[in-house]
């Protein structure tokens, strides 16, 4: 669950965008499909130009419709400007009002995050649900993916994170994110106090270093492999899909399973950082990465 919004991407350093489908929880959704998972997928589009950019791509990736909102709003945009070694500044015209309430049945994980946690009134809405989640024994899963330009004040940013971490049992986070949220802790003293809120796994994504995790009160680290970069949009989302599929398919949160889930995450960030955009990148791409 989460927001859906198109992302006008720039190529080196240049003022020139491509519109490209794009959302944290929407390239999430989209990269299960592609990696063999079923996914229905609740997030709100405009009935708009942009809207059926979006609505063509879910389509095309066979995400189910059934949660999808269409609103009188302009669709979501995010504007990325990448720059001359493939890192991306972001600009947004955003607006989050889901009010639905989808059904849970049949469903083993929700994962939602990003501004759709943040940004009221939908934000309410998702919160919601994640307390339905918890009720049936639903697996959830959590990336706040943070944008401070608007989440608003630094503290009462951090409250809602830790909120849902103490709701969620897989979080992934990024030290990007945490350096704002909590300007000078490490990344893993963070990780492990958020694990004794109650996630089974937390997860820092370390950009090129790789991600660090916490898991039965153990760390453990996985190194990223070396690649040469076309940009790193939808890389923390590519990471979160990988960690979420290798996951599923092990059935269980064994150290084992853990390892194999954070190499493959890896693996899957990295395949969408040697590609331009954020479309989910070929398994052999992947599997090519992970050997």
């Amino acid at each position: 669950m989460g927001e859906s919004l198109v992302d006008l991407i720039s190529r080196g350093g240049s003022w020139s965008f491509d519109a490209k489908p794009g959302g944290s929880p929407l390239n999430v959704a989209v990269g299960l499909v592609a990696d063999g998972h079923e996914v229905r997928f609740a997030t709100e589009i405009g009935g708009d130009l942009f809207g059926g950019l979006l609505r063509e791509h879910l389509d095309t990736y066979g995400v189910a419709p059934t949660d999808i909102a269409v609103t009188e709003a302009p669709t979501s945009v995010a504007f990325a400007r990448i720059d001359e070694v493939g890192g991306a500044t972001y600009d947004f015209r955003f607006g989050w009002a889901y009010q639905g309430k989808p059904a849970l049945d049949g469903v083993t994980l929700l994962h939602t995050g990003s501004l759709a946690t943040a940004v009221p009134p939908g934000a309410d809405a998702v919160l919601e649900l994640i307390r339905a989640a918890r009720s049936a024994g639903t697996l959830v899963s959590y990336d706040p993916n943070v944008r401070p330009k608007l989440v608003g004040d630094r503290a009462d940013a951090l409250a809602r994170v830790e909120e849902i971490v103490r709701t969620a049992d897989i979080v992934k986070v990024s030290d990007e994110d945490l350096r704002w949220l909590l300007p000078g802790e490490s990344d893993v003293e963070v990780a492990r106090r958020w694990a004794g809120y109650g996630p089974r796994l937390v997860v820092v994504t370390r950009g090129g270093k790789g991600a660090v995790g916490v898991h039965d009160g153990q760390v453990v680290e996985c190194a990223a492999p070396k690649i040469t970069v076309a940009d790193t949009v939808g890389a923390g989302d590519a990471f979160t899909t990988g960690l979420l599929s290798a996951l599923s398919r092990a059935e269980g949160f064994s150290p084992e399973a853990v390892g194999h889930a954070m190499r493959y995450a890896v693996a899957t960030a990295a395949a969408v950082c040697a590609r331009p955009g954020a479309l989910p990148p070929p398994r052999a791409e992947i599997a090519a990465l992970l050997a």
